[in-house]
């Protein structure tokens, strides 16, 4: 997997062919660098949510919406407004908030995250 197949939505990377921050397919895991673009806006997460923001379920563009752009092959836009960058799809940072507000009220991953840990327990592989 080369550079080239990724995508940027938004400032954050992606792998082109699934859309996954996380990829395991692909071998690919982005939220590092994504989580690196948005350390300002996300401020302190520690005091937000007892979990470490590395830790976060990976988001996925097409998920959100993600299209290649009609004007331009190298820029996604999204399905709803038709917009590059879309600020109301793309805002990654009300996304991983949201999820973060979700874990300190129900005190565990949202469901998509727990089952894949619960899984990999039920076939012997430490989560």
């Amino acid at each position: 997997m080369g550079l080239t197949d990724n995508i940027v939505v938004k400032d954050f990377m992606f792998c082109a062919e699934h859309g996954d921050e996380y990829c395991h397919k692909c071998c690919c895991d982005h939220r590092m660098g994504n989580n690196v673009r948005i350390e300002d806006e996300l401020g302190d997460m520690s005091e937000f949510f007892e979990f470490e923001v590395e830790e976060r379920q990976p988001i996925n563009a097409y998920a959100h919406g993600a299209v290649v752009a009609v004007q331009t092959e190298e820029s996604y836009e999204c399905e709803s407004h038709r917009k590059v960058d879309c600020e109301k799809c793309f805002d990654w940072v009300a996304i991983i908030k949201k999820e973060a507000e979700t874990i300190e009220e129900e005190g565990r991953w949202p469901t998509a995250r727990r089952s894949w840990t619960v899984g990999a327990v039920d076939v012997g592989v430490e989560a």
